[in-house]
């Protein structure tokens, strides 16, 4: 198995697992790797009760040998981020209304077992 096939499975598992974790806390996932023009992110989901449009950057890793999953999160992928958020609010204006908050949803797996750290108000 090529390495790219292998780090795209873990990377759909680790998104996978950050959205089990964000609806155990009461969100709704909208979308999946949203895309707006070039800008992407990895989970935009909602809490219907509070009106809190949640955007959310997954990270997963298999070992620290490149830092923290959360180091790589870096101020152009930041700048990225937000013209994603924009772009989503702009073609979804039933969300308009909503306050927004981005966070990183940092994991560490073997692949069989994940370690999440869920980073609020992330930036």
């Amino acid at each position: 198995m090529s390495k790219c096939i292998y780090k795209n499975r873990l990377g759909r598992a680790g998104e996978s697992a950050a959205c089990d974790l964000l609806e155990s806390k009461g969100f709704r996932i909208v979308k999946r790797n949203y895309r707006f023009e070039r800008a992407e992110i990895d989970i935009v989901a909602c809490d219907d009760r509070t009106k809190l449009l949640l955007f959310a950057e997954v990270k997963t890793r298999r070992n620290k040998n490149f830092g923290e999953p959360l180091e790589s999160v870096t101020p152009a992928k930041q700048a990225n981020i937000l013209r994603a958020v924009q772009g989503f609010i702009y073609s979804f204006p039933e969300y308009s209304g909503h306050d927004v908050r981005i966070d990183v949803v940092s994991i560490m797996s073997d692949g069989k077992v994940f370690e999440i750290e869920h980073i609020e108000n992330a930036f």
